[in-house]
């Protein structure tokens, strides 16, 4: 077997240093995502083969004090275009989906002042203040769910870029995120991998605002894949996905 040969079966079957919607074919992948003060998501999707996978998602975004902002939804994923290269691997997936979007609000006690006494009463009568309860107030709406990932890797390097747009009535957020990993080494099929990432993130909508720049470190073997850090602002970051 020529060396080209060898580079390209091992970017074929050996263990993605990408998150991707679609593993391997007849494959569950599990993936949960934490970025402190933005988001937190879970995904779990089932794929009949390596061209498309079907699944679920729950996303909750920026929670501020007294608000909850989520997403549950159901999303189809396809692998649009791959190229094999010698030594790397190129994709793009794209996907869609639909669910529910939920925005609930804490409205603060009010109080009510009462009425003031009448000059006819000498001073007395009127009435004490009342307090109106707090409640929670619930909007619901369809929530829209587009987006698509591009992505080029080889056994030492790869860079991604992926957009991910929630719309409805009540809610809309956008996450554009932008990826390169560097692998100190050159992993084995069966031996752990390690990479050293930088992620910029982009959030936009109704929940948060703002774009984060983060340092990474990624670790995977076979279906288990994992990553943590800290952003230039020193929130925590976390990603985990593992494919059955």
């Amino acid at each position: 077997m020529g060396g080209r040969s060898f580079l390209l079966l091992a970017v074929l079957f050996a263990p993605h240093a990408l998150a991707r919607p679609i593993v391997y074919g007849h494959s569950t992948t599990v993936m949960a995502e934490y970025s402190e003060g933005a988001m937190q998501e879970v995904q779990v999707f089932y794929a009949p083969s390596y061209r498309w996978s079907y699944g679920a998602g729950h996303l909750e975004l920026g929670h501020g004090e007294g608000h909850r902002h989520e997403i549950t939804y159901a999303r189809l994923n396809l692998l649009a275009k791959r190229w094999n290269l010698d030594g790397a691997q190129a994709n793009v997936f794209v996907w869609g989906g639909v669910g529910t979007a939920h925005v609930s609000q804490w409205v603060p006690d009010v109080v009510v002042p009462g009425a003031p006494p009448s000059e006819h009463d000498h001073g007395g009568g009127g009435s004490a203040p009342t307090t109106v309860p707090g409640y929670e107030r619930t909007l619901s709406g369809t929530d829209w769910n587009a987006g698509g990932q591009v992505d080029y890797e080889t056994r030492r390097v790869y860079a991604s870029f992926k957009t991910d747009s929630h719309r409805s009535s009540v809610l809309t957020h956008r996450m554009d995120t932008l990826q390169l990993g560097l692998a100190p080494y050159v992993h084995d099929v069966d031996s752990l991998a390690t990479w050293l990432v930088v992620s910029g993130t982009r959030h936009s909508g109704d929940a948060h605002e703002g774009t984060e720049w983060a340092l990474m470190l990624r670790f995977f073997k076979k279906r288990v894949w994992l990553e943590a850090g800290a952003t230039t602002d020193g929130a925590v970051r976390a990603h985990a996905m593992f494919s059955l």
